[in-house]
């Protein structure tokens, strides 16, 4: 994937986050390990914090039919603390043991395979749960194939969103990167290779819901696959099998078959956050167009797309460098990560995938509030020596100042913005960078007390400081009004002339 810089003493000295927690989800007839590279990547190489891991059992009552939302069972409840990733897992039966690993749908209760509502409500739980455990704003949603699915589903099902203080529901992701995912359906079956599944480390159940609901159409009533595209829940409209069916037809969850459903592709998207597709020409489980169909179906403002050859769909979670250019932050204000003044972030210098609005470069930009007019500095903790551009700028994008200027930038209460652009190579790169905000110097350097008159108390603060050099002292020398690095008599002069005089 090409190396990352090494980067753990700083790490450590400097407590680096990402701007946001990610959240990693599985797909079908996955678990957390199928992550395990990208975890092992940010956690030893990068040195970043992983949370942990988010369990769920979602056939609570290990029965194939009927299937409701009442069978999701969370097992995970976060401890209040900073991490900057976590990893989801389905593959839990209803005591609450979990796997992750190739034994995971040998269980007989195959809650990997449970329905994309039913994935959509625990992804639900777990952006709660990160976000209160955190503190985070927002969160980072990666989902690989069905997870991608999972994601979409909580992102579009306003009822799953997290309820503020005034009542408002809103769904606090920032980006969402898919990976391989079927967004336009997926009609790949194993047919009679299902017995044999485990010998390759998965088991896929041809009639469990979420094969139900991946489907782009059913392959004896030739009807749209009705989780993605709508339709009635009937056995003929679904009629996918010619001497059975599907375990369950109730693809809402609710525990009534017969509805009329609204696919996913029919409900709105929201477009206030950062989209990414990653798409194998050779996935061999998803075609080209469905794992890119979302830039078609919806034409999100802000997205990009990323294609690769050579790979099949169940190693595109192991395209580590692949998936971190997915997670570019944002280049534009309106999708800013929020960073914190004074806290080091770390950020990545990606190649741009195709729709970047600046191809040659990479863009990064961050939001951050200032309570007071302030002194703005950029401590550039690591670069791979491709810093190109650090700017200031305020909510519409206009220029406030250069960030790496030696004397500062002074800001003014209110949203700022951090723009950071680096030249980046064929391999990913990360940096660490902090904000600082700092009092705006005084105009009247004279007045050592910043009571806004050059008086008596001045006069006497200078004298107590006779002769400091400047560091000498904890709290500074604040006397050494010509900045000459002594405390002296012409300092003292210098008060003197303009006593009396308000600043």
């Amino acid at each position: 994937m090409g190396a990352l810089s090494p980067l753990q003493a700083q790490i450590d000295l400097y407590d680096a986050r990402l701007p946001l927690p990610v959240l990693f989800l599985h797909g079908l007839s996955g678990d957390a390990s199928s992550w395990g590279g990208m975890a092992a990547l940010l956690s030893n190489d990068a040195g970043l914090v992983e949370g942990p891991e988010l369990r769920y059992c979602l056939n609570g009552d290990g029965a194939q039919s009927p299937s409701t939302l009442d069978e999701v069972l969370p097992f995970t409840a976060l401890p209040a603390a900073h991490a900057d990733f976590f990893r989801l897992n389905f593959e839990c039966n209803a005591s609450g043991t979990c796997w992750s690993n190739s034994a995971a749908n040998s269980d007989g209760v195959f809650s990997g395979q449970a329905a994309a509502a039913k994935q959509g409500l625990a992804v639900a739980d777990a952006v709660a749960e990160i976000l209160e455990a955190t503190g985070a704003p927002e969160i980072i949603l990666v989902g690989h194939s069905m997870g991608g699915l999972a994601a979409r589903e909580y992102l579009q099902n306003p009822e799953y969103w997290p309820v503020d203080g005034t009542g408002n529901a809103h769904h606090h992701v920032a980006k969402l990167v898919t990976s391989g995912t079927p967004h336009n359906g997926s009609n790949f079956t194993v047919g009679w290779l299902e017995d044999l599944g485990d010998l390759f480390g998965f088991d896929i159940e041809q009639r469990s819901d979420a094969v139900r609901d991946l489907r782009t159409d059913y392959f004896y009533s030739g009807d749209p696959g009705v989780f993605l595209f709508g339709g009635l829940e009937d056995n003929w409209v679904m009629w996918d099998f010619l001497f059975q069916n599907f375990w369950s037809i109730d693809v809402n969850c609710n525990g009534n078959a017969g509805d009329q459903v609204t696919g996913l592709n029919e409900k709105p998207l929201s477009d206030d956050l950062e989209f990414a597709f990653i798409t194998s020409y050779d996935d061999g489980v998803v075609s080209t167009f469905s794992s890119d169909a979302l830039s078609t179906m919806y034409n999100p403002t802000h997205r990009e797309r990323f294609f690769v050859s050579g790979v099949f769909h169940t190693s595109l979670n192991d395209e580590l460098a692949l998936t971190l250019r997915g997670m570019d932050e944002p280049d534009n204000i309106a999708t800013a990560y929020p960073i914190a003044a004074g806290q080091t972030t770390m950020g990545f210098s990606t190649q741009q995938g195709t729709d970047a609005p600046f191809p040659s470069e990479d863009r990064d930009v961050y939001t951050l509030a200032v309570e007071a007019p302030s002194l703005a500095t950029l401590d550039t903790l690591w670069f791979n020596g491709d810093l190109l551009e650090a700017a200031w700028l305020d909510g519409t994008g206009n220029f406030l100042g250069d960030a790496l200027a030696d004397d500062g930038v002074i800001l003014e209460p209110g949203t700022v913005h951090l723009r950071l652009t680096t030249a980046p190579g064929p391999a990913v790169t990360n940096h660490l960078f902090a904000a600082h905000f700092g009092p705006v110097p005084s105009t009247c350097p004279e007045d050592l007390d910043q009571s806004g008159l050059v008086a008596t108390a001045d006069v006497l603060a200078a004298l107590s400081q006779f002769g400091c050099i400047a560091g000498e002292l904890p709290e500074g020398c604040n006397g050494d009004v010509d900045n000459d690095g002594v405390v002296g008599v012409s300092d003292i002069l210098s008060i003197l002339s303009e006593f009396g005089n308000e600043c």
